[in-house]
C-alpha cells in the first residue's frame, strides 16, 4: 500500500481504507493558518489584526499553553520554525511529517488542533517516535493544544509502545470498515462497507411523525423496542448517520443541478437572515431606551470576556458568583466504540 502520512494514522485506525479527500476543507484550512500564526507569534511576528475574535482568542489561549509546558530555560528551546520540526517516522510506510512545537530539552512536543476534539494518539506516537529516534531518548511527551476548547490532553509514549502503535496500523488488513470518518472519505461514494451499512438500514412501516405525537414523545411499537434493545439501537443509528451523510451529499448534488434548471420534483427555497440590530449601535439612544431595557434585549455574554472587561475595571477582585449562571446546557446521545468481539453475535 502507499505510504501515509502521520496526520492520517488516526484514521486509518480506525478503517486502514480510508483515503483523504483531494479538495481541503475550510475547516482544514483554517486550522493550517492558526497553526501558522502561533508558530510565527512564538517567534516574536505579530499576530494579524484582522482575526475574528474567535480565532483571535484561539490563537492568544494556545501561546499562553505553550508557554506553561515550557518549564524554566529559553524560550527558543521550543522550537516551532517548520524546518526545524520535520518529524522522521522510523517505520516503513510512513512518510515524514511536521509537528506544531517541540522542545528537545525537556523531550516532548506539541500539536494544535482546531475543530472537534477527537482521537489523535496514534498522530503523537508517530512524532514521538521520530523524535525519540532524533533525539537518543526512549520516552517522550506529545502535548495536544485543542485550542477551540482551550484544553490540553497529554500522551506519554516509550519507544516500544510508540512503534508498537504504529506498526500496528500500517501492518493492518486493508479491510473497509464504517466509522466516524466515512463522510470525509475520498472513497465514501463508492465503499462498500458504507454501501452495506445503509442498505442494512431497513425502513420499517412508520407511521406519520405528527406533531401531537412528536409533543407527547412517543415512539411507534417498532421503533419503542429499540429503547429496551440497546445493542439493536445502537447498530442502527450508526447506519443511520451513513445514510444521512449520503442524503447530505445527495441534497448538495441536488441544489448544485437546480442551480440551471428547473425540477418536478424539488425547488430551490432561499430563507432570508434575520434582521438585528448591533448592540453597540443603540449606544447612542442609551439615555432614552435605559440601561435595564438595553441590556435585556441583549444575549447572555460569555464568562471570559466579562472577566476581561472587570478586570481592566474592578483589578484583582473577582466577579462575583452571584451574577454567573450557566446557560445553554446540552445533553448529546454519544454512541460509544464497540470492539468486534462486544457486539452482539446473531
Amino acid at each position: 500500500m502507499p505510504e501515509v502520512r502521520p496526520s492520517a494514522l488516526p484514521k486509518l485506525a480506525e478503517c486502514r481504507c480510508y483515503q483523504g479527500a483531494p479538495t481541503t476543507s475550510p475547516e482544514a484550512a483554517r486550522g493550517t493558518r492558526l497553526d501558522g500564526i502561533i508558530r510565527a507569534a512564538w517567534q516574536g511576528e505579530p499576530v494579524p489584526e484582522d482575526l475574528v475574535q474567535e480565532d483571535a482568542e484561539a490563537v492568544q489561549w494556545a501561546l499562553t499553553a505553550l508557554a506553561s509546558l515550557h518549564v524554566g530555560g529559553d524560550k527558543a528551546e521550543v522550537f516551532t520554525d517548520e524546518e526545524q520540526l520535520r518529524a522522521v517516522v522510523p517505520v516503513d510506510g510512513i512518510q515524514p511529517g511536521t509537528m506544531d512545537a517541540c522542545c528537545p530539552s525537556q523531550q516532548w512536543l506539541a500539536d494544535f488542533k482546531t475543530g472537534q476534539m477527537r482521537d489523535y494518539e496514534a498522530q503523537m506516537a508517530a512524532y514521538s517516535l521520530a523524535c525519540m529516534e532524533e533525539y537518543w531518548a526512549e520516552e517522550w511527551v506529545a502535548h495536544l493544544l485543542f485550542v477551540d476548547q482551550m484544553r490540553v490532553v497529554t500522551h506519554r509514549f516509550t519507544r516500544e509502545r510508540a512503534e508498537a502503535l504504529v506498526r500496528g496500523i500500517v501492518a493492518a488488513e486493508p479491510v473497509a470498515r464504517c466509522c466516524d470518518y466515512c463522510s470525509w472519505c475520498a472513497r465514501f461514494e463508492s465503499c462498500p462497507a458504507v454501501k452495506a451499512a445503509a442498505d442494512e438500514v431497513t425502513a420499517p412501516e412508520l407511521p406519520e411523525a405528527s406533531k401531537a405525537a412528536l409533543s407527547r414523545g412517543e415512539l411507534p411499537p417498532v421503533m419503542e423496542a429499540l429503547v429496551e434493545d440497546e445493542a439493536a439501537a445502537h447498530d442502527f443509528l450508526n447506519k443511520l448517520k451513513l445514510v444521512n451523510d449520503w442524503a447530505a451529499l445527495l441534497k448538495d448534488k441536488l441544489k448544485e443541478k437546480l442551480q440551471d434548471g428547473e425540477s418536478k420534483y424539488f425547488s430551490l427555497r432561499v430563507s432570508p437572515g434575520r434582521r438585528v440590530v448591533n448592540a453597540l449601535s443603540l449606544g447612542f439612544y442609551a439615555m432614552e431606551l435605559g440601561t435595564q431595557r438595553m441590556l435585556g434585549m441583549c444575549s447572555p455574554i460569555p464568562l471570559k470576556k466579562v472577566e476581561e472587561a472587570w478586570a481592566e475595571v474592578f483589578p484583582g477582585k473577582e466577579v462575583p458568583e452571584d451574577i454567573i449562571v450557566r446557560s445553554g446546557t446540552v445533553v448529546s446521545l454519544v454512541a460509544k466504540k464497540i470492539s468486534n468481539n462486544d457486539k452482539p453475535k446473531n
